[in-house]
């Protein structure tokens, strides 16, 4: 028995969010898992949602470290070296922005987490990235040996039961119409103007924005969504998954143009909802697309505008680039990504 502590914060704190969804699948993983003993931890928020057997969940403060019990491997999620008493520390790395200068953060926001993040690197004694693409931008700044280093891919809960009703009246209304669909924080890496230019000149088209604002909102995308016509434009703010799958469902294609990604699992999300995926070929977009989604030059919106008119015109690449993309997300399962987390804390153990 291999006795893991993780930190869960992100999900306690805001569920909904890409780490949330890593730190509350990781979590469910570990509890069905026979040689894994668990504990979660968070500094705040609230973990009501989770439905555990024999996980332990615990509140983390400043002295967790000094009165807390030993762990075999603490395992940190959320960009935070968890404060726990262990023999081996695993520290997971979402992206790395924040080690290197960027105009996706603020200069304060990139100093402040960059520091931290560089430190938990550097104390780690193994890192696990999100995807190659990270692993590889990572291991570019020499903080870590290669050896000491890991991608393991996140999954997708693939799940044969259909939607329910939409729980948010806001959603009925949208599912009779013809829509592409951004699934995102609406922040400038996410390249919300490339979204804007590609659907615009497509008048029969409205555009679903399912996300909260984040970094650049009011200088760079609220400037480019004003371009859009107000009866064409729906923003969501939090969508529930149930939603969110019915949102896939209906929609002529998911688009994420990203400059970078960590992983981008809207794209697993709506492949496995069959719903054609557009999105960049660069980052760790294209390595988990694959041949699964039309990989478009994120600097192109034509190209994704011409990619949007076909799959209505085209019945027949339509249906094909919905079955390559539904092939290639079942690639993609957390229990994989749970296999392999195991397979490293049993190396990590017997060296």
């Amino acid at each position: 028995m291999i006795h893991v502590a993780y930190d869960i914060t992100s999900y306690a704190v805001a569920p909904h969010g890409g780490i949330a969804r890593v730190c509350y699948h990781t979590i469910t993983q570990a509890d069905r898992s026979p040689g894994i003993q668990a504990t979660g931890y968070y500094r705040s928020g609230n973990i009501s949602g989770l439905k555990l057997e024999k996980t332990l969940l615990r509140r983390s403060g400043p002295l967790t470290r000094l009165i807390g019990p030993r762990f075999d491997i603490a395992h940190s999620l959320c960009h935070r070296t968890l404060g726990a008493k262990a023999h081996k520390n695993v520290y997971m790395v979402h992206d790395v922005w924040s080690l290197s200068p960027n105009s996706y953060q603020s200069a304060a926001f990139q100093q402040k987490v960059g520091a931290r993040q560089r430190d938990d690197i550097l104390k780690a004694d193994f890192v696990i990235t999100i995807s190659e693409t990270t692993r590889k931008n990572l291991l570019a700044l020499n903080l870590i040996d290669p050896s000491k280093c890991r991608a393991v891919h996140l999954g997708y809960a693939h799940d044969s039961s259909p939607a329910q009703s939409p729980q948010n009246p806001a959603i009925a209304p949208l599912l009779a119409k013809k829509y592409v669909l951004y699934v995102g924080c609406l922040e400038n890496r996410k390249n919300l103007p490339h979204v804007i230019d590609a659907v615009l000149p497509l008048k029969s088209v409205d555009l679903v924005l399912a996300g909260q604002p984040g970094f650049g909102y009011k200088d760079k995308i609220q400037p480019s969504l004003a371009k859009f016509p107000s009866d064409r434009l729906h923003h969501l703010d939090i969508v529930e998954t149930n939603d969110l799958n019915l949102l896939y469902q209906n929609a002529i294609a998911t688009i994420l143009p990203s400059w970078e990604e960590g992983f981008g699992l809207p794209i697993l999300e709506a492949m496995a909802n069959r719903c054609p995926v557009i999105t960049s070929n660069r980052s760790a977009n294209a390595e988990i697309a694959g041949d699964g989604a039309i990989l478009v030059d994120p600097g192109s919106p034509d190209e994704s505008r011409k990619a949007i008119e076909r799959l209505i015109q085209d019945a027949d690449y339509r249906a094909s680039t919905i079955d390559a993309g539904m092939a290639r997300s079942k690639s993609f399962t957390w229990e994989k990504y749970y296999a392999r987390l195991v397979e490293i804390y049993k190396a990590l153990m017997s060296s």
